[in-house]
């Protein structure tokens, strides 16, 4: 296939069979209309394989132009996609093709024609080009969807029991009525007009025989097929579902092999399909059951359970229980009834019942346990039994083995009677006779006991001649403080137990054996009870009436008697200062002694104060008194910052700042002083001790104005700090209040170490545990318990000293923070802790810089002692150490003689110098014989200068009066004396 230079334009217009001049055809070079040339073949495709898309049409039609036409450079083709997609017919697609001009020539001479009108025109490429219109014929054959079966694409969507009809193109969707039950035979055969009208106007259809009636049940409601309703393509997307979903209604008896009836029962369908059944089953006359199959038994014994029905003694109506059967469908298939003579005879004396024979003949007869008496006729053979009744509700609580009932005050007290188990129970119940020990109140339970009943029942058959049963009722307190008006239950019916305690004031209700009492809480005063309409006063000064409460005093309730208290915030004093009134001032002496300059200073200083008091007036009602607490550091403040009210209720601290009044300012004697009141009341009307903030107004010279203000400022500076620091530990004491439990607990107990002690037996961690919590006072108070109380008593006393040393260093701060200010504690003890670190950094360093050795450690101070102690000591060699050193020299290590190491003690006989007169005689002769040792450290003025490089120092002994033999290897040390 040659490839196009162009791409395809789309000029969506369709044109129908036979005229092909009637489209009108869009040209993109703008050419005038042309005779259109039809190619002699036709594209012919059926249903199935016709393009189902614009790209597939424009594929085939393309294809056919470049097959029948040469030289093709340009196709435009003019089609509509929504006219032709499968459409059955003939269909023409008209082209316009731009071809090269020497093609159209050389067709010309071949064929003796001169190519038409066509125009000759230049392209962009230097081409000669030329436009014709070309008709392309377009076939699609008819499918007969109806005899397509699944999964073909082709295949009909009608649902059974629709009927698919043919049309050209497409099928539709009949419901079946009396007069058409099929398609049509022919296979050609194609509906036309007429046969829609009569299928939809002129045939009289039943509800049967059109579709549902509602559009969630059929796509056409109460149509009797889906022509003129749904899409005329039945393979577009929207007539597929429009088919798929026309539904006509399924007719429940039309076969008979399926049909949900017994086989000797006959179906009837109802008039409507909407029915809920759609279909009756009806038995025939003699038989009786719902007509529908009996499900299959596995076994005979279920098949003999099944219920079988029964007619009464007149042998056509249905007893009562196959009638209730019969209506509630429970009787299957068509059963032939038998007949209960019993049912519909007359009715029998008490305690006789109606007897069939063998022939099936219906007599009164004694119900069995009975026998016939001349006097009372049938009679039971034993004395009747009573069994109490008592409440079914689950609450309820009762011992039937004692037969005892409790209830709680307020609850009402319901007769349930007795179970008479007997036959004659009937007959004799008008002389059951009900006693009680006390008279039943007409409400509700009041007062706590006891009482019985008594239950008699007359038995003149048998001897004695009554049977008696007793029930005893308990009644039990009940909380009165738990009862609410009104709370469907006892507050409802019994409003006397319920609780009057004043408790919008704080009043808490303590229940009582059998009443209940009214506690004021701390902080207020009264009985606690509101007033109780129902008591009277007796005159007594008691009350009368039902339910009196404990210490009911005529229900004064609870007063609030606590004031509240008033805490200044801010600065008080509060300090005013001004520029002191001045004249001018002279340097030199005798400048200043002007008195009339002195009297206009005074007059204006007199005029100045005159004004100080209604200036603070003003100020405290233009700010609502927030002046009185304003800084330089914190101007902006509010009122309720400058005072803050707390009444402590039952109800916790309740904040009554907003409601503090500020008085005007009072003179308070003193020049320039004044003071004023904070005062505020709570809501019992109790009134706060008045607090006073003085103000102070300080008339400082300019001179002094600036250094004046700047201390105001660092002075307040100081303050808000403090303040700060303060609110911060009282937060942290609150939250560690709060989250600690401040009682004393016993300490975790260690591991007991008991092993091997009979009086122990080894304790366990559990065990200890468990001492520690219950024998913590015995522990306390005897250390001779059998379970390890002495390492008991250690830990718990370690324990209470570490609690109390934590307690006076909590103390310690809290008395060093209220008497210097929290900041300056603050300072104090990071004083402190720079202290230590210095100290030990200090001690660090000279132990890593300064130290004469590793293993030394020098005393500086001895310094001078240890030059003349060094005079005065001399060095022997041990003979045995000589012996060792000659014998020994050919050993390296052996030759080397060891140094010895001086005494640092000045004293000639002290500690580590061996005693002169010793009675080892031995020792004597040795220490005689030695040789003097000369040491190889000495100098030239007798020091040893290298006695503190010995590599393995010698440590004397002390001789303590015992024979001490020295050491083969060592060195023995003595004076010089």
């Amino acid at each position: 296939m040659r490839s196009l230079s162009a791409a395809l334009f789309l000029l969506l217009s369709c044109n129908s069979l036979p005229s092909a001049n009637a489209a009108t055809t869009s040209s993109a070079h703008h050419q005038p209309a042309q005779t259109c040339e039809r190619l002699p073949s036709s594209l012919t495709y059926s249903q199935a394989t016709a393009p189902a898309d614009v790209s597939a049409i424009l594929r085939v039609v393309v294809e056919k132009i470049n097959r029948d036409v040469t030289g093709v450079v340009d196709v435009e083709v003019a089609w509509t996609g929504a006219e032709l997609h499968r459409r059955v017919g003939e269909r023409i697609v008209r082209c316009t093709v731009t071809r090269l001009a020497e093609s159209v020539v050389q067709i010309s001479e071949d064929s003796d024609d001169d190519g038409g009108d066509a125009e000759v025109q230049i392209d962009e490429h230097g081409r000669e080009i030329v436009t014709q219109c070309f008709e392309v014929p377009f076939t699609i054959l008819d499918v007969n969807e109806c005899t397509i079966s699944s999964p073909n694409p082709m295949a009909h969507r009608c649902q059974p029991p629709s009927i698919c009809i043919n049309t050209l193109g497409s099928y539709e969707c009949v419901c079946p009525s009396a007069s058409f039950q099929s398609s049509p035979s022919s296979v050609d055969f194609i509906p036309t007009p007429q046969f829609w009208e009569d299928i939809t106007y002129n045939q009289h259809r039943t509800p049967w025989e059109v579709s549902y009636g509602r559009s969630s049940e059929s796509s056409c409601p109460n149509s009797p097929s889906t022509f003129g309703c749904c899409d005329d393509d039945g393979h577009s997307r929207e007539g597929a579902v429009c088919h798929s979903t026309f539904r006509c209604p399924v007719d429940p008896c039309e076969d008979v092999e399926s049909s949900p009836c017994s086989s000797n029962a006959s179906c009837q369908r109802a008039n409507s399909p909407l029915a809920h059944p759609n279909y009756t089953c009806e038995c025939p006359p003699g038989l009786m059951g719902n007509g529908k199959p009996c499900p299959k038994y596995n076994t005979q014994q279920q098949q003999q359970q099944q219920q079988q029905p029964k007619v009464k003694y007149d042998g056509k109506t249905p007893t009562e229980s196959t009638k209730r059967l019969l209506d509630a469908g429970l009787l299957c298939g068509c059963t032939k009834p038998t007949v209960d003579p019993c049912d519909g005879y007359h009715d029998c004396p008490p305690k006789e019942m109606c007897v069939a024979d063998s022939y099936n003949r219906p007599s009164c007869q004694c119900k069995p346990g009975h026998v016939r008496d001349e006097v009372y006729g049938c009679v039971d053979e034993h004395p009747p039994g009573l069994t109490l009744r008592y409440s079914s509700n689950p609450d309820s609580k009762f011992d039937t083995d004692r037969g005892i009932e409790y209830l709680t005050q307020g609850d009402r007290y319901e007769e349930y009677g007795v179970d008479v188990i007997d036959d004659n129970a009937e007959e004799y119940l008008r002389s059951l006779k009900i006693t009680y020990s006390r008279p039943l109140p007409q409400g509700c339970l009041l007062d706590m006991g006891e009482f019985y009943v008594n239950y008699t029942v007359a038995t003149p058959w048998t001897s004695p001649e009554f049977v008696r049963a007793k029930r005893t009722v308990v009644i039990q307190n009940v909380n009165e403080c738990k009862v609410r008006m009104n709370d469907g239950n006892i507050g409802s019916h019994c409003p006397e137990l319920v609780s009057m305690c004043d408790v919008d004031a704080g009043a808490a209700c303590l229940d009582e054996i059998g009443t209940y009492t009214c506690q004021c809480p701390e902080g207020t005063e009264g009985d606690g009870f509101l007033p109780i309409p129902r008591l009277r006063p007796d005159g007594k000064g008691g009350f009368v009436g039902t339910m009196i409460p404990k210490a009911y005093n005529g229900g004064t309730g609870c007063r609030d008697t606590s004031r509240p208290v008033i805490e200044l915030m801010g600065p008080n004093p509060k300090v005013f200062r001004v520029a002191k009134t001045s004249g001018l001032k002279g340097v030199v002496k005798g400048a200043n002694d002007n008195a009339d300059a002195n009297a206009r200073v005074d007059a204006i200083l007199a005029e100045q104060r005159t004004t100080y008091e209604k200036d603070i007036k003003y100020m405290i009602v233009a700010t609502s008194g927030a002046e009185l607490c304003a800084t330089s550091t914190r101007p902006n403040v509010r009122p309720m910052d400058c005072i803050r009210a707390k009444d402590h209720t039952y109800k916790g601290v309740v904040d009554l700042t907003a409601r503090v009044s500020v008085g005007e300012p009072i003179h308070d004697g003193a020049p320039l002083r004044w003071k004023v009141p904070y005062n505020v009341m709570d809501d019992a009307g109790n009134k706060a001790k008045t607090v006073w903030r003085s103000i102070i107004v300080e008339e400082v010279g300019l001179d002094e104005f600036e250094s004046s203000n700047e201390a105001t400022m660092l002075t307040n500076r100081r303050e808000e700090v403090d303040e700060a620091v303060r609110e911060a530990l009282e937060k942290e004491r609150k939250r560690v209040a709060a989250t600690s439990n401040n009682k004393r607990a016993c300490p975790p107990c260690a591991p007991c170490d008991c092993k091997g002690k009979k009086d122990c037996g080894g304790m366990s961690v559990s065990e200890c545990n468990a001492f520690c919590d219950k024998k913590l006072a015995a522990a306390s108070a005897s250390s001779s318990d059998a379970s390890c109380p002495p390492n008991y008593l250690e830990r718990s006393t370690s324990y209470d000293r570490t609690e109390l040393n934590h307690q006076i260093i909590q103390d310690l701060v809290a008395y060093l923070e209220g008497l210097i200010g929290p900041s300056t504690l603050m300072l104090l003890l990071v004083g402190c802790f720079v202290a230590v670190m210095v100290y030990f950094l200090q001690r660090i360093v000279r132990a890593l810089f300064f130290s004469s050795g590793p293993y030394v450690r020098t005393y500086y101070a001895d310094e001078e002692r240890e030059k003349m102690m060094m005079q005065n000591v001399s060095y022997y060699r041990s003979p045995t150490a000589a012996t060792n050193r000659s014998t020994t020299t050919s050993t390296p290590s052996s030759s080397a003689s060891r140094p010895p190491t001086a005494s640092l003690s000045s004293q000639r006989n002290g500690i580590f110098s061996p005693q002169q007169n010793g009675t080892n005689v031995n020792n004597t002769t040795q220490q005689q014989q030695a040789e003097q040792y000369v040491s190889p450290f000495r100098s030239n003025d007798g020091t040893d200068n290298a006695i503190y490089q010995s590599v393995s120092p010698i440590t004397p002994r002390r001789s303590d009066g015992n024979q001490t033999q020295p050491s083969s290897q060592g060195y023995n040390l003595r004076s010089n004396r």
